[in-house]
Order: structure tokens, then C-alpha cells, then sequence
């Protein structure tokens, strides 16, 4: 366990069984590179309590790397962090399982900041929050929705590597496939659709995607054929580990732009594999940074506003600082993100 902590710049690893619900409750701290956490909770049922641990470890990881990216200057103060909930979300959640993870994250008194991921929406915040005052986007109080500020933030990354790709940041005509029609999914295709682009969706979740694609009248495909469809742009932005050797040989794009925490299977090996086949993959922790973003900003009473020309300029500033020719954009990220947490 401990070389696991290690390998994810984790430190610290909470875990609670609630024996009232039967849940076993996992948060996963970075308190090194700042004091205290931020990220989301997720609720996903694992095949067991050890995959969901290894799940908030990765996950922390990613978003201690997507606050270093972010930056001193407007990160809060706040290193990485994740929470998990191991259970059913479709017939398992219940508002007193949600408040006595409400009082978990109590518990660690202000050191985790959380709000919603998977399977977690805003009106089961509410819940949380009954118990713990460390929650952010509720739907009284928040400034924005974490998932639309994660698809803006989407959007600007495409736009940003189109113009370095193809000269243009137009994204008119461009082809774009979006594995993933959740809370994130569903807004980018609507952001990409009002820019006018083609876009061919794709779900795990029949119901869903004939939704989406019947909304704002796009294709689809099944979740096998997603990675060959011809297009510019492949989008992940469902679970992480999609990106296996199998998946990036059957890929038919130029540029790899998505919002899934974690979608490498192999890290640089995966990035080296579409590098090959001349295939530009845009860090997921440099792209997907909206939510944590307007988390901060929330916490720190700053406007919606400021939280979307944040991420516009983050962003936009990251990417050119690591768009190198003689490396691929995640070793240049990787290391950058290494040295900064050097410096604490």
C-alpha cells in the first residue's frame, strides 16, 4: 500500500466502513505540495474495496497534478484529492448514506474540499452538506455547474490545439467523436454543436445517448466503434484506462482532447503509441481543469466570470508552454508538474 501512496503523490488514505449504510468510504489527501484537498467524490460500484482504493489514489494524483497546473497564483492553496463511495449509485444511494459520508468528510476538519464526480449530483450534495460545511457546488449557493466549466474548458483546449494543428481555432466542420454523454459528455456536445461541428457521440448507456443524440440531433455509434470513426478530434470523457494499446490501434484522428481523468493505460508508453501514428494526445490534467477551477473560485468568493477567464487563460497558457516539437506534450506536462512539487 504504501509503494501504491507513493506512486500517486498520495500521503495520506482515509478510509471508513459505515456500518449503518454497508459502505466502505475511501478519501485519498496530497498533503505535501499544499496542506489541504481538493476534488470530487465519486460513487461507482467496484468489484471490490481494493479497486476503489486504487481508484481515489489515481484520481488524487490527477488532480494534484491539475492543481500544480493551475497554478499558486490561483490554485487556493489546495493540493489533490479524491473521494470515493464504494457502492451502487442506481440502487444503493440514499440521503443517510450521503450524510454520513457528509460526516466523513467532517471529520478531517477542512484538510478535503469535495463536490461532485460521478454518479454524485448536486442535489446529493445538498445531502453532504447537511453534515459537513466542506462542499462546494450546491445548487443554492455555487457559482456554476462543475461539469459545463470542465466541457468549456474542453472546448478552448480544441480550439487552442486546432489552431497549432491545422492554423485555424475554428472548430466549424471540424469531426468530432465524444465517448461520454455524463454531466461533461452532454455539455461539450452542446458547446460543440453551437461552434458547428460534426459531432458522433457515444455511451455505455444506451437510453442516455439516444438522448443526447436525439437532442441536438448528432450521430452515434456503439462504444466498440467509437475509436475507429474518421474524425479529427477523439474526445474521451467517460472512465480513465480507455486509451489500451487495442484502442489507440483502431484510432482514426489527429488529435486526442478529453476531459476522463486517467484515460492512458500505459502513460507514456500509450502517449508514445499515438505519437507513431501521428497522433497528438493533449494531457488530460492540463485540459480538464474547468471544475477544479470553479471549485477554488467558489471557496475563494470569486465570481463565475473570473472562474471561466481563469480557465480560458490556464489553459491556453499551458498548452503552449507544453506543445514542444522535440517531445510529446505529456512529457514536457510530467515534468513540469514534477519540478513545481520539487519546489514545496
Amino acid at each position: 500500500m504504501i509503494d501504491k501512496l507513493r506512486e500517486n503523490n498520495c500521503n495520506e488514505l482515509h478510509i471508513q466502513y459505515d456500518a449503518d449504510s454497508g459502505y466502505t468510504f475511501v478519501i485519498a489527501l496530497n498533503t505535501i505540495y499544499h496542506d489541504r484537498g481538493n476534488g470530487g467524490t465519486r460513487m461507482k460500484h467496484y468489484s471490490s474495496v481494493e479497486e476503489g482504493i486504487e481508484d481515489a489514489l489515481r484520481l488524487a494524483n490527477a488532480m494534484t497534478k491539475k492543481c500544480v497546473v493551475i497554478g499558486d497564483e490561483d490554485n487556493g492553496g489546495y493540493s489533490g484529492a479524491k473521494g470515493v463511495i464504494i457502492g451502487d449509485p442506481v440502487t444503493q444511494k440514499t440521503p443517510e448514506m450521503l450524510r454520513s459520508y457528509g460526516r466523513f468528510v467532517q471529520s478531517l476538519n477542512g484538510r478535503f474540499q469535495t463536490g461532485c464526480d460521478m454518479n454524485i449530483s448536486p442535489s446529493d450534495l445538498e445531502h453532504m452538506a447537511e453534515e459537513t460545511q466542506y462542499v462546494d457546488g450546491l445548487p443554492s449557493t455555487g457559482i456554476g455547474d462543475g461539469g459545463e466549466a470542465t466541457a468549456y474548458g474542453v472546448i478552448v483546449a480544441m480550439k487552442t490545439l486546432c489552431e497549432q494543428k491545422y492554423g485555424s481555432d475554428s472548430l466549424k466542420d471540424r469531426v468530432v467523436a465524444v465517448q461520454g454523454v455524463g454531466s461533461v459528455g452532454s455539455d461539450l456536445v452542446r458547446r460543440l454543436t453551437e461552434e458547428g461541428a460534426e459531432v458522433i457521440v457515444t455511451d455505455v448507456d444506451s437510453d442516455r445517448l439516444k438522448y443526447v443524440a436525439d437532442k441536438y440531433g448528432v450521430k452515434s455509434a456503439s462504444p466498440e466503434e467509437i475509436y475507429s470513426v474518421k474524425c479529427d478530434i477523439f474526445s474521451p470523457n467517460a472512465c480513465g484506462n480507455v486509451l489500451t494499446a487495442e484502442n489507440i490501434g483502431e484510432l482514426n484522428c489527429d488529435l486526442v482532447i478529453g476531459a476522463a481523468n486517467n484515460p492512458l493505460s500505459e502513460g507514456l508508453e500509450s502517449v508514445k503509441q499515438m505519437q507513431e501514428r501521428g497522433i497528438v494526445f493533449a494531457p488530460d490534467y492540463v485540459v480538464n481543469i474547468g471544475a477544479q477551477v470553479l471549485a477554488i473560485c467558489e471557496v475563494e468568493g470569486k465570481s463565475f466570470d473570473h472562474a471561466y477567464s481563469r480557465i480560458q487563460e490556464i489553459i491556453q497558457r499551458r498548452l503552449h508552454q507544453v506543445s514542444l516539437q522535440d517531445e510529446t506534450m505529456y512529457e514536457v506536462a510530467e515534468r513540469l508538474v514534477h519540478q513545481e512539487m520539487l519546489r514545496t
